[in-house]
């Protein structure tokens, strides 16, 4: 059953699956020569292992079929594995309270989940493993990287389930998450990447030593690009529940500043590493976020 005939997944919604209709995947590190091609041919060597069976689909190699199955219903099913993909792909996705910033049709956090599920359904497409992380203060979630379409849509399930939690203390998750995923894996971090730590670029720097490809989307809100506040404003930290007072007026122009030179130290800090920075803001469609960001990436290769 396709996804857009579940109703229930809010965020992988029909038009998400339209726009993304003709866009691939393709990990830097794959192109750059270890495998030639967009999926190589599965089950070989010993490290594939048996993961749940399918129905059979025209095109399906014939020597996968499970004619034990056949022979008990008289239906064709096929054998898949874990290791019937490319590469492996992590979702990264940060649930910390200040990711709860927004309206309540769309805050940061939820924008996050949209672009989650899309990215989940274009490596469920084309049968590549995708797992899935949450943190805040800590590891909250780990789904190990699979393929089976099973898989995908507790991925989507899981999704649902999801609130802002705890404050972020981002290093430390990073450093356990590149110690779990498999190297030259292509990772995808979501969130608002506010988080001071002087250890945040070394555990980014984890990942680039397991050699993953590694994409950053910083998800903002207009309440912090634009700052449209007037008179006299009183901030609640959403982390630390600090409350300050102060006149927007004498402050705008400071903060603005203070904010693009964050935002672009965080973005020649990847560069420098060879990590993608995608900064978004919710205001802009997150499917015209999606393939903006496609367009780019294809002008790499």
């Amino acid at each position: 059953m396709a996804p857009d005939a579940h109703p229930q997944y809010r965020f992988l919604p029909p038009e998400t699956l339209d726009s993304l209709r003709n866009i691939e995947i393709v990990a830097r590190g794959l192109v750059e020569g270890t495998i030639t091609g967009l999926h190589r041919s599965p089950y070989h060597g010993f490290s594939a292992e048996f993961a749940e069976h399918r129905k059979y689909c025209p095109g399906d190699p014939v020597r996968h079929l499970d004619w034990m199955i056949y022979a008990k219903s008289d239906r064709y099913f096929v054998k898949q594995f874990e290791e019937e993909t490319n590469t492996r792909s992590y979702i990264v996705l940060d649930r910390s309270r200040s990711m709860a910033l927004g309206s309540r049709a769309l805050h940061k956090f939820h924008y996050a989940c949209y672009l989650a599920a899309a990215f989940m359904y274009l490596f469920q497409r084309q049968r590549d493993a995708v797992g899935l992380f949450t943190y805040s203060g800590q590891v909250d979630d780990y789904f190990a990287a699979r393929n089976s379409r099973r898989h995908f849509l507790s991925l989507l399930a899981h999704l649902e389930s999801l609130r802002p939690g705890d404050v972020s203390h981002a290093a430390p998750c990073f450093h356990q998450v590149a110690e779990a995923v498999h190297r030259r894996s292509l990772v995808i971090v979501l969130s608002d990447f506010f988080d001071p730590e002087p250890e945040f670029i070394r555990a980014l720097q984890h990942f680039r030593y397991k050699q993953c490809e590694v994409v950053l989307f910083q998800i903002l809100d207009p309440l912090e690009t634009e700052f449209p506040y007037r008179g006299l404003v009183e901030f609640r930290d959403l982390e630390t529940d600090e409350i300050i007072e102060v006149e927007s007026l004498d402050y705008r122009d400071l903060y603005l500043a203070d904010l693009q030179a964050y935002v672009s130290q965080l973005k020649l800090l990847c560069n420098r590493m060879n990590i993608t920075f995608e900064p978004l803001t919710t205001h802009t469609g997150f499917e015209k976020a999606l393939l903006a960001y496609f367009h780019k990436r294809e002008l790499m290769f």
